[in-house]
């Protein structure tokens, strides 16, 4: 797997400014931390091999009954899950996370993608991109807001999707990997009523916890995915985590709408430099350069800044673009005076 987050470089992680793994900033909340402590307690023992207490906590944060919910060791667990619907193919929008098209290529699955953006940087309807000349028992995968890009989709736009997917006798999985930084977004409630939909998702970026590993799965019926999991697979340290979550909502709120503050003053700070930027509604920036990106890469690198570079991700692996992560105030300044100064330096060479 290619991913961002290498700060394991032989310097102190902390020693980084990260803007390669789109984590929420300064790590998780004190509430989180107090979880984790009285999780502690129960280390002698092993955890609920049922994850009753997990599901019914991640049901009530999520407004769903417990036997929609199924808690995972993270967003990519959950994702590993969804890869095991019983489908003959997937259809994925490009560019994307690379693990849609990796894991349903472990189970034997035929791949397509399919472009997400059209020519001029715009994004193109999903009914268009992926509901059109869909095979039968096709899997249509979705990230909402997408992962590199950015871009946030209706649940009404997710519906009608949906309802070519049905016709086809396919499914559709949504990935909510970042949906906590547009909520309005969500289809997980939905998933109650609709057979033929299932949410993925993680509380890694939100609560900035991807050592804790806390996940889930959504959907009407998810026994037969759930036949794929190992034993006791909510940690008691994700488990106390998950029964935290419903009383601490407003929390994620707050995180929500700083977020967003700082995304919009980065954007702007970028486009001030003459860069591209893609909308976006999730903690991250999609940027494209115009030129050769790696001059600036390794110019970030030099400061202390790790930025995403986009080599992996199909559609725009043509080495003009960065992925950059939304930090605090402080970062978003270190970052824009950086980039300036390298943008300067490359002028030059």
């Amino acid at each position: 797997m290619i991913h961002g987050g290498n700060v394991w470089q032989g310097d102190r992680p902390g020693d980084w400014l990260d803007l390669s793994a789109s984590v929420r900033p300064g790590g998780p909340p004190s509430w989180v931390r107090e979880a984790l402590l009285s999780a502690m307690e129960r280390l002698e023992y092993y955890p609920q091999l049922s994850m009753a207490r997990g599901r019914t906590a991640l049901g009530a944060f999520l407004g769903l009954d417990p036997g929609h919910v199924l808690p995972t060791a993270g967003g990519i667990s959950a994702i590993a899950l969804a890869a095991r619907l019983p489908c003959d193919r997937v259809r994925i929008p490009v560019p994307a996370f690379t693990e849609y098209a990796a894991l349903s290529g472990q189970y034997g699955l035929t791949v397509e993608t399919v472009p997400l953006l059209a020519p001029g940087r715009s994004v193109r309807p999903l009914t268009e991109c992926l509901g059109e000349d869909l095979e039968e028992n096709t899997c249509v995968w979705l990230c909402n807001p997408c992962n590199p890009v950015g871009v946030g989709f209706s649940p009404e736009e997710i519906l009608d999707l949906l309802a070519l997917v049905r016709q086809k006798n396919g499914w559709l999985a949504v990935d909510e990997a970042f949906i906590h930084y547009c909520p309005e977004y969500t289809v997980a409630p939905l998933t109650a009523a609709e057979d033929r939909l299932l949410v993925t998702g993680s509380m890694t970026k939100i609560l900035g916890i991807p050592g804790v590993r806390l996940g889930y799965l959504c959907g009407k019926d998810l026994d037969s995915l759930q036949g794929y999991q190992n034993p006791w697979e909510l940690s008691c340290f994700a488990e106390a985590v998950a029964m935290a979550l419903p009383d601490h909502r407003e929390d994620l709120r707050e995180e929500c709408s700083r977020s967003r503050e700082r995304r919009e003053s980065f954007r702007t700070g970028l486009e001030d430099l003459g860069i591209f930027v893609y909308p976006s509604d999730a903690n991250f920036l999609l940027a494209d350069f115009g030129r050769d990106v790696r001059p600036i890469e390794e110019f970030l690198y030099g400061k202390k800044i790790l930025v995403r570079r986009c080599m992996d991700f199909e559609g725009i692996n043509d080495g003009r673009h960065l992925r950059l992560a939304v930090k605090d105030e402080n970062a978003v300044r270190r970052t824009l005076e950086a980039l300036k100064e390298a943008m300067e330096c490359a002028e030059k060479a």
